[in-house]
């Protein structure tokens, strides 16, 4: 095994000793133990007395949030990730009784089984081929765990993952953490055997030994680090207090927006954003130029107010200015969203062959980010990308090296290649050679060796214009490089295809100065001529500054986030830039969907002096796992805090995604009107009826009031009428798309996981292969950002006491609402939701108000389709229920009955 970094594991032990040492403490009671932290976890302030109280608020939401998290993943241990744990050995650094460091290495737990079965959309050989990743929690097992009580046979054994050796290879070679000393015996036949030093006692366990994946605690450690000490504070300390200035304008700075806009050239009018536009991208510019005090700004953006569109505009006009920006949000998602944004505005202003891209980079993970794609547009500003790219051109044969090689072998005259060739060969074989033979084989030769040293110097030109940082690479430097690239090219072909003289040839390649070729040919004058140019420009480009010197992966990850002027990544994985100097401005996107806490990383920043926070706190925010913690506001948003602290928010107010039949409800619900239509909305053309009948107008209500929920075995809801109708009326849309030739994409919206179940169950992959036809179908949460042509709603709650449960969430409603262009039709029963006393109520009110409300048997078809449904429910409740009894029966005859488990898990 090859050996790790001693350093790396010093400083992650420290690091994580304290949260790491808290969960290693729990037992499996604990871990399912849903009051285990309720009377530790209080309710989060509005506002805080001191900068420790702040971060101290967190911490036992965040515990407490951990056990939730590991519990919900243990309940279902089956489809888990697992692996065969090959060996195990102490690490160099292992000491009791703290740090109980192994190395391990780690295979496929079925590579001996054959099994494919499926099993929650997953293969069972799927969950067998695990790949470990950095704080990735494991517990072992002498069996295939499947089941919490498979822990329990050697005692439950937590470790985690410090640092994977390479994660490309197998099997994998890990450096783990442990909760309790282990050591693996080898015995005959290479079989091993666990030994458990737990209370003092040992327990020794035969070979095989697996290990299953529970959580990563990647998030939850940076923002436990976070939470336990700050380095930069100012932010911090300015946003404990309702009556903090933080928000406000600075004096000095706000009447500098228009001098900025002229001394930096900045033109902003041709990007046709609104006056509220507008204004966000100046004041946003005038704090960022701001050195007299902290601010953090609010822009509020509703839906379809052009939120990204606004920060990609901010964004490039911070990369003229060379303003250091850190731009963070919750996902992966998010972020590849927003500097996609960004380079759509700047790519097409670049002024040649990429230049200035490399002031822009993306650091994340490829995979999660799915950058994988060769085609990717975000493929050139992604740091693993880059580093590979320019460590290929500044290892030990890259720039440099190709440099000096090609002004060698132009220098190289006739009389020097006769020379080398003497020491090479036999003095007699080159006297016995005629002249005309020699300088034939010199020209044959410099063919050679020219093609592949030019070749490389392409690449590492392309590379160095397109990767390199504008400070280190000048416009002026471009274009020197790829004027030597025209020259050798030019060079390249008179040597393949000039016709040239012996003579000429050795009179060109004596001397390294041009020569008058007035009695000869006009070509021989311009090949000695190209040929000197391309060595004065090589020699040129070889005084240049560049870093022209071996790297090593690290370095070069450093190198170009520390000279980068825009730094997209997540908010989480922003922990890995507390070395990077002078970022003075962080923007963050989705900000209302970002934990409080977590939102802490990049604000503690060394340099950060002001934050933009983007986002609306009107829709959902992050989600959160322990109802205990839920109800303290560990959800909670900085952005949300601050707007109910009534701090200043800039209003997007001009919306250009939604007809204005859909709009109009949740612009009056959640915006108090204050939410303009845009004109694109507002046109005829944006009108569009994609089946007959009034019902499938931009916005409708259908009532369907014999349509029933019911819990499926996972205790979620669905309304499979309802499920029948919808189905029925995709169908429909489907066969008008393929019928018209037009371009649709529908999407399906649920609050609950059994009805989106039912309906992707119903729907099956019939639509999949058709490039003009989509059907996405998601939860409310997993929609949350997206939009698409028609979006059907199904409420799934139909019942006679107008019971909607967390359907009446303000927030999700919200969401659920504002996600269509043309048409939004919402599938439910009236009834239900009238007397439900919340804002479902009110939805089907102002549905009756406007002649959008529709009863299901308006359209014959779907009255068929629903009875049917409903007739199909009944049949299949009334043989279950007959079933039912006919196997209690059995039980009780045959002596089935037994007790339930007391055991919690």
């Amino acid at each position: 095994m090859a050996a790790f970094s001693s350093k790396k594991i010093g400083e992650e032990t420290r690091e994580l000793s304290s949260l790491v040492t808290e969960l290693f403490s729990w037992s499996l009671d604990d871990i399912f133990n849903h009051d285990l932290y309720k009377t530790k976890v209080t309710k989060i302030p509005e506002t805080f007395s001191s900068v420790d109280q702040y971060l101290n608020s967190f911490r036992n939401p965040l515990l407490e949030e951990t056990r939730a998290d590991l519990s919900s993943n243990m309940k279902n241990l089956y489809p888990a990730p697992k692996c065969k744990i090959v060996s195990v050995e102490k690490h160099k650094d292992y000491k009791t009784p703290t740090n109980l460091i192994y190395k391990m290495v780690l295979s496929d737990a079925d590579s001996d089984s054959d099994t494919d079965t499926e099993t929650d959309g997953k293969s069972k050989k799927d969950a067998y081929n695990y790949k470990p990743q950095s704080s990735d929690l494991i517990a072992f097992s002498d069996v295939r765990p499947e089941h919490v009580k498979d822990f329990t046979r050697i005692s439950y054994i937590p470790a985690i993952i410090l640092n994977v050796e390479d994660d490309t290879t197998k099997p994998y070679f890990v450096e783990v953490i442990t909760s309790k000393p282990i050591m693996v015996e080898r015995q005959k036949g290479s079989r091993q055997r666990l030994i458990s030093n737990l209370s003092n006692k040992e327990r020794l366990i035969s070979n095989p030994l697996f290990g299953v994946y529970l959580i990563n605690m990647t998030t939850n450690l940076r923002i436990w680090r976070a939470l336990s000490g700050t380095k930069n504070a100012n932010i911090i300390k300015g946003v404990l207090l309702a009556n903090s200035q933080i928000g406000n304008d600075c004096e000095l700075c706000s009447q500098q927006e228009a001098e900025l806009m002229l001394s930096n050239g900045l033109e902003l009018d041709s990007f046709g954003l609104n006056e509220s536009q507008l204004h966000a991208v100046l004041n946003s510019i005038a704090t960022s130029s701001c050195d007299h005090k902290n601010s953090v700004k609010l822009i509020w953006g509703p839906p379809g107010t052009g939120k990204t569109k606004t920060i990609g505009v901010l964004l490039s006009a911070l990369l003229k200015l060379k303003c250091k920006t850190l731009t963070c949000a919750p996902t992966n998602t998010a972020v590849v969203e927003v500097t996609t944004r960004l380079m759509s505005i700047v790519k097409p202003t670049l002024e040649s062959n990429n230049h200035g891209l490399g002031d822009i980079v993306i650091s994340g993970n490829a995979e999660r980010m799915k950058i994988n794609d060769k085609d990717h547009d975000l493929r050139h500003v992604f740091l693993d990308y880059r580093c590979r790219k320019l460590g290929k051109c500044f290892g030990q044969k890259g720039w440099g090296f190709q440099l000096r090689s090609m002004i060698i072998l132009l220098e190289e005259t006739y009389e020097q290649y006769i020379l080398n060739q003497e020491t090479e060969k036999e003095s007699d074989e080159i006297n016995n050679s005629s002249e005309e033979v020699l300088i034939q084989e010199f020209r044959k030769s410099l063919k050679q060796r020219f093609h592949p040293i030019k070749k490389s110097m392409k690449e590492s030109i392309v590379s160095i214009c397109s990767h390199m940082p504008t400070s280190f690479v000048s416009t002026t430097l471009v274009n020197k490089m790829y004027t030597t690239l025209n020259l050798l090219k030019d060079f390249q072909i008179l040597l393949q295809n000039g016709s040239f003289s012996s003579q000429e040839i050795k009179e060109i390649f004596s001397t390294g100065e041009i020569i008058d070729f007035s009695d000869t040919t006009t070509s021989a004058s311009l090949f000695c001529t190209i040929r000197i140019e391309c060595l004065e420009s090589l020699r040129s480009l070889e005084e240049c500054m560049l870093p022209c010197y071996l790297m090593d992966e690290a370095s070069i990850k450093d190198f170009c986030l520390q000279n980068a002027c825009l730094i997209f990544c997540t908010a989480s994985s922003s922990a890995n830039l507390s070395e990077i100097v002078g970022l003075k401005l962080v923007v963050v996107d989705e900000a209302a969907q970002l934990k409080e806490c977590e939102s802490a990383i990049p604000l503690q920043l060394p340099d950060v002096q002001h934050a933009i926070l983007i986002g609306d706190e009107l829709q959902l925010p992050a989600m959160v796992q322990s109802k205990i913690s839920e109800n303290a506001g560990f959800g909670r948003s900085l952005f949300e805090r601050l707007a109910s602290l009534k701090h200043d928010k800039h209003l997007l107010n001009v919306q250009y995604r939604m007809h204005p039949s859909i709009s109009a409800f949740p612009n009056e619900q959640f915006y108090n009107r204050q939410i303009l239509d845009a004109s694109n909305v507002k046109q005829r053309s944006y009108s569009k009826k994609f089946l007959q009948g009034s019902m499938y107008g931009p916005f409708s209500f259908v009532n369907i009031s014999y349509g029933k929920e019911e819990f499926n075995d996972k205790h979620s809801l669905k309304n499979l009428v309802e499920v029948a109708v919808i189905s029925e009326i995709i169908e429909n849309l489907y066969k008008d798309t393929i019928a018209n030739g037009y371009t649709l994409s529908v999407g399906v919206i649920s609050p609950y996981k059994a009805q989106v179940y039912a309906l992707v169950d119903k729907l099956g992959n019939k639509f999949k292969a058709h490039s003009n036809f989509s059907v996405s179908v998601r939860s409310v949460d997993g929609f949350q950002g997206a939009e698409e042509d028609i979006i059907i709603m199904s409420t799934v709650r139909s019942n006679a006491n107008g019971s909607v449960g967390f359907l009446s969430n303000h927030q999700r409603t919200n969401v659920a609402l504002t996600r269509a262009r043309y048409c939004l039709w919402v599938f439910g029963n009236g009834r239900t939701l009238m007397d439900s006393d919340s804002v479902w109520s009110k939805l089907v009110c102002s549905a009756k108000d406007r002649g959008c409300y529709f009863n299901v048997d308006e359209d014959k078809m779907l009255s068929k389709v629903a009875t049917d449904a409903s007739m199909t429910r009944l049949a299949s409740l009334s043989l279950g229920e007959r079933n039912n009894r006919s196997s209690s029966r059995q039980k009780k005859t045959q002596g089935f009955w037994c007790s339930s488990s007391k055991k919690k898990w």
